[in-house]
């Protein structure tokens, strides 16, 4: 059998040429330029991956499945950069976000018109599962803007709680991944109950991702992570360690975190001080349990599958992301 290494190269390469060769749909756009660009910023190309395994796990890849997978990985980059616009950030992947390249004006446009060239991809799907990709696709649309909904919520509430947050983060992120595990598997034919399968593993390696996403904010390389460690604390964002902090430690360590949260500007020194409770209180530890409860919660549910190059994939997939330093 191929290996995980050997099968992402082969399929990162022909996703990379798709989504250049997309946009020719968009003609004479005055945003072709600007789509190019945020294709340019490059990714992990997670969820186009995830949908081309899937499909390999219940049978073979195909055209529709490419078609797919090209479809939901507009469709990510399309959420980033209007995430980057509410969020105010400067960088994206080490290099200029598009509203501060363009304007805020042009980048909402530029995000809307990938939302449409993504249907564009997806609508050359033939007949036979065009509806249900549909399907599954519009539910990932409206999960992601939900979870985007309840993500600026739970910054301002001063009630914020970890099943709030959980419930947060798998529409904003777990959403979109399980997504792109029913799409492939439903555009490579796949039976309704591995379709369901793998939509679980999805979402399962989403949370999985958002909550390891959380940690290495403090604990990765700032220059390979594309941002400045401990931007979610300068950012007052109350993720997995801010609210496992408030849920698990005494007052005098809690109160270190939410001197820093209160105020206007945060310090590294404050920063710092926050990763230190974080750190010596055991928050950052439950933070990696709880990232590997979840991976093996998303690889059990590839227990019945059949041995293939396409389950293998998905398992080194799971691994990869959750083994990840940045």
């Amino acid at each position: 059998m191929r290996n995980f290494t050997e099968l992402s190269e082969k399929y990162r390469i022909n996703i990379e040429e798709r989504l250049t060769e997309s946009l020719q749909l968009l003609g004479g756009s005055p945003l072709r330029e600007s789509i190019g660009y945020v294709f340019s910023m490059g990714g992990k190309r997670v969820r186009p991956l995830l949908t081309i395994f899937a499909a390999e796990a219940v049978g073979e890849s195909n055209k529709d499945v490419i078609n797919g997978a090209v479809a939901i990985e507009i469709l990510h980059n399309f959420t980033l950069v209007h995430d980057d616009i509410m969020d105010n950030a400067d960088t994206r992947r080490g290099k200029t976000t598009v509203h501060i390249k363009s304007g805020v004006n042009t980048a909402i446009l530029v995000g809307d018109q990938m939302m449409a060239l993504a249907y564009d991809c997806l609508e050359k799907c033939s007949g036979d599962h065009l509806r249900e990709a549909l399907r599954i696709f519009n539910e990932g649309v409206k999960e992601v803007c939900d979870g985007q909904a309840l993500d600026e919520s739970l910054s301002k509430s001063a009630a914020s709680s970890m099943p709030g947050y959980v419930d947060m983060i798998s529409k904003k992120t777990g959403a979109l991944l399980m997504a792109a595990g029913k799409l492939g598997a439903v555009l490579g034919g796949g039976p309704e109950d591995e379709v369901e399968l793998l939509g679980s593993f999805g979402m399962n390696i989403g949370i999985a991702f958002q909550i390891l996403d959380d940690m290495l904010d403090l604990e990765g390389d700032a220059e390979r992570f594309g941002k400045p460690r401990g931007l979610d604390i300068m950012e007052k964002k109350k993720n997995y360690l801010y609210l496992k902090a408030l849920e698990s430690l005494d007052e005098t360590k809690v109160g270190v975190v939410k001197a820093a949260y209160q105020k206007m500007t945060v310090t590294e020194t404050e920063v710092a001080a926050v990763r230190d409770v974080y750190r010596n209180g055991g928050i950052v530890d439950s933070a990696q349990r709880e990232v590997s409860e979840y991976t093996a919660r998303a690889l059990a549910n590839l227990e019945t599958f059949k041995e293939s190059d396409g389950k293998d994939a998905l398992i080194g997939l799971a691994k990869s992301l959750v083994q990840r330093k940045f």
